[in-house]
């Protein structure tokens, strides 16, 4: 059970997915209940045929303050009147109007801190629970495996391990209630360590993404606990890495692909670095794939770099990666924070398939810098003279070469999801004979 599934385009989809073709590749019969309507771009493949998926519907909770909002005020509105700039300039900065949007803002953050329980996809919940008792009609697992986030996908699995009374396991792909990425007030976050505790202390097992985060479960709930990689699927890179042509750009090319969290995962250091580079920096082309330009822009012009950096729509999954292998230098940013020590996304299994070093900025002690580090595969450097230093090499060994060798196979050595999976098949099937 997993609100990410194929076809939707997201880091968890693939994952889940690709697990879903592993089982069913090892003749396990499989069924899953996903989410629908995602928001997000519909072109990943799942590689397999599935006979049993169901995309639940759900609903949009956050959606009815603005639908009641318009339907209380409908009898009353009014033809709107023009009005002279100047009054709207002075309404819009006066006091009772910052004062207005300041209590506008504060009901929502209530109202979402209320209803969004555990998330925003709460409004699924029923339709999942639905469409596993459609979906188990004729057809009863031995075992439901439920992934998140969103971890309402770990309330109906719940739910229906009651209902049918078979096991259940659940996996943290992100940290639930101990997220420091959603600032929480201290009363909702009570609340969600009471929800969490009391779903996951009905787990037979619990799964999650780094040795870090598994210790934490372990000593929260005394479950067993396996740490299992996103890795990256040798299926998705089937050219044998002494025949993957080298990156052909005549600009050192830095690539970055997926989303930034502001504030947190910052490419400020870097585009600092490439304003301390002088003219040096005119042969570097910083490229995000599918990332929020207001992300990035005001930053790039605050450090006077805009004309190095560009920002290109999303692909496909096939061709996202086709573009990591193509650019000479990965990108990655982690949160450089204590609190950001267990963080390893699925987006850094890919960096490593591709062969093409990395420049990490964020915590130097993380989980993706200590692989990188041990690999030979990568580069935490967050000060930007240290960043600059790096680029120089870079930039001359481009010049010397023509390109940026590839790291060597022994870099992805044993982080495929084939190898990941086939220790995750054995962990389910140790957990569920206890």
């Amino acid at each position: 059970m997993s609100w990410y599934f194929p076809p939707v385009n997201t880091i968890g989809a693939v994952r889940v997915g690709k697990f879903a073709r592993f089982l069913i590749e090892r003749e396990h019969d499989v069924g899953v209940v996903a989410g629908s309507s995602w928001g997000h771009p519909e072109t990943l493949p799942l590689g397999v045929r599935l006979d049993r998926v169901i995309y639940a519907p759900w609903v949009d909770v956050n959606r009815w303050p603005g639908l009641l909002k318009q339907r209380l005020l409908r009898p009353f509105r009014l033809p709107a009147a023009p009005v002279p700039a100047a009054a709207a300039a002075l309404s819009s900065d006066s006091p009772s109007s910052s004062t207005g949007r300041s209590i506008k803002r504060s009901l929502g953050d209530l109202y979402v801190n209320l209803s969004n329980l555990p998330d925003n996809r709460v409004g699924w919940l029923s339709g999942a629970v639905q469409g596993a008792g459609a979906l188990c009609r004729d057809w009863q697992p031995d075992l439901l495996f439920a992934s998140g986030p969103p971890f309402t996908a770990l309330l109906a699995a719940q739910r229906i391990s009651r209902k049918l009374g078979v096991p259940w396991i659940a996996e943290l792909r992100d940290r639930w209630a101990d997220d420091p990425y959603g600032p929480r007030p201290p009363w909702r976050l009570r609340i969600d360590k009471w929800l969490e505790r009391r779903t996951l202390k009905t787990t037979k097992a619990l799964v999650t993404v780094t040795e870090p985060w598994a210790e934490f479960y372990r000593h929260q709930y005394g479950k067993p606990v396996a740490t299992i990689y996103n890795g990256y699927d040798p299926l998705d890179f089937p050219t044998p890495p002494e025949e993957v042509p080298p990156p052909s750009s005549p600009y050192l090319v830095i690539g970055y692909a997926g989303g930034i969290y502001p504030g947190r995962r910052d490419p400020t250091p870097l585009f600092e670095a490439l304003r301390l580079l002088g003219p040096l920096s005119e042969r570097i082309r910083v490229v995000f794939l599918g990332t929020d330009s207001a992300h990035v822009w005001p930053l790039a012009e605050r450090a006077r770099v805009r004309h190095l950096v560009e920002v290109r729509p999303a692909l496909p999954y096939a061709q996202s990666l086709d573009f990591q292998q193509k650019s000479d230098v990965l990108l990655l940013m982690q949160w450089n924070d204590p609190r950001e020590q267990g963080n390893c996304p699925g987006k850094f299994f890919e960096y490593v398939a591709s062969l093409r070093p990395m420049l990490i900025l964020g915590l130097k002690d993380g989980v993706p810098a200590t692989i990188a580090h041990e690999r030979g595969a990568g580069y935490c450097i967050n000060d930007p003279p240290g960043i600059a230093a790096q680029l120089r090499a870079w930039l001359q060994e481009k010049q010397e070469k023509g390109f940026i060798p590839a790291l060597p196979p022994s870099a992805r050595e044993g982080l495929s999801r084939t190898i990941q999976y086939e220790r995750l098949e054995e962990f389910i099937a140790e957990a569920s004979l206890q």
